[in-house]
């Protein structure tokens, strides 16, 4: 018997009451499925599909609900980050991401439920809370700058100078790591790596009687980076401030906000001079929802010369785009824009690191 039990599946007077609400529920739900003040939310419409059991109708129905939800979220998973980082990152995004769906969906409203081939096929129209998964996702660390090219393996080793200093270098490490990363570059630990990033740091501790009770440090962190033959390619220094009741703890803040100053500065210029890209900010004002902002990144995604797509912000009828071109400018990428058949752009302005467009 391949449906789900003439008694439980007959469409009886409680069905077609069912039937009643559910488009009921559908024909209002734009105005019902709207976010709480503070929440950034679209509305998502995805289906989901369950093996129809007969022993088992209650979990055939919630198996198929929680799988059109989970389809819901992955739409605007897939607007954040790119197919490769979502093949790439499968692990960490079903087990962050996809496993609590319910966190993300504020509310949603059934659309249709039938059986199809042996499943039933469940469709909902979720609100979904797409800034929060956004926020996650960059706390995960999916959400970031594409790497520089050849994507090369960077190594951090800082010495701190002064006896039992140890920990303190490696405070300043951290430091220059985080915003390695945050500029793109894949920073490893230990073993080889295509550039070397060494230095030294120190910290002094600053008198003042009107800290009252607080203890504050001032640390600086020299760095340089090198290509693994040897060839010197940045080099930085940069200081910075901790204050706290401890003084370990004010010493540690100290090194590791200076490491985190003097990083970003090397990583700005090791990009300088790695990168033969091109980064433009591309402004899409009009579009109507996440289905449009995604159609759109997959089709810019495609383009020759544009190497990677990533999404900035979303809401209030703005769109905003980190797109990352290999030696395609602002003009170029406009024209680029403009040129594709399945929207209706018409450009407001263009620069050659900012281009702004109305679609459709």
């Amino acid at each position: 018997m391949s449906r789900l039990g003439a008694s439980s599946w007959r469409p009886g007077r409680g069905a077609w009451l069912a039937a009643f609400v559910a488009a009921a529920a559908a024909g209002c739900s734009h105005g019902r499925l709207k976010p709480q003040p503070g929440e950034r939310g679209e509305v998502i419409e995805a289906e989901g599909w369950a093996p129809l059991d007969p022993q088992d109708v209650l979990g055939t129905k919630q198996r198929a609900l929680a799988e059109a939800q989970k389809k819901a979220v992955e739409r605007v998973v897939g607007v954040f980050i790119s197919a490769k980082t979502r093949v790439d990152q499968a692990v960490n995004v079903d087990q962050r991401i996809l496993a609590n769906v319910k966190g993300y969906i504020r509310k949603y409203d059934l659309v249709s439920e039938r059986e199809d081939g042996g499943f039933l096929k469940t469709r909902i129209r979720a609100l979904v809370l797409y800034q929060k998964i956004g926020d996650d996702l960059k706390d995960l660390g999916l959400v970031r700058p594409p790497p520089p090219p050849g994507n090369p393996k960077v190594v951090v080793r800082l010495r701190a100078r002064g006896r039992g200093k140890e920990e303190f270098g490696e405070a300043a490490a951290q430091g220059v790591r985080r915003a390695l990363v945050e500029r793109g570059f894949l920073v490893v630990e230990e073993g080889h790596g295509d550039l070397v990033v060494t230095g030294e740091t120190e910290a002094h501790p600053i008198e003042d009687a009107r800290l009252a009770g607080f203890r504050s440090f001032r640390a600086r962190v020299s760095l340089q980076a090198a290509k693994a033959n040897g060839e010197v390619l940045s080099q930085k220094s940069q200081e910075a401030s901790g204050l706290d009741p401890s003084g370990p703890v004010a010493e540690g803040k100290a090194y590791d906000a200076a490491g985190a100053l003097a990083g970003e500065a090397v990583a700005a210029e090791l990009l300088a001079l790695l990168k033969g890209r091109v980064s433009v900010v591309v402004r899409v004002f009009g579009f109507s929802g996440l289905d449009t902002v995604q159609r759109f990144v997959d089709d810019l995604r495609n383009n020759p010369g544009v190497a990677a797509v990533t999404l900035g912000s979303y809401g209030e009828g703005k769109t905003e785009l980190q797109v990352t071109t290999d030696d395609v400018a602002g003009e170029e990428l406009a024209a680029m824009v403009l040129r594709m058949k399945k929207f209706q752009f018409t450009a407001r302005s263009v620069t050659p690191y900012e281009v702004e467009v109305d679609g459709r």
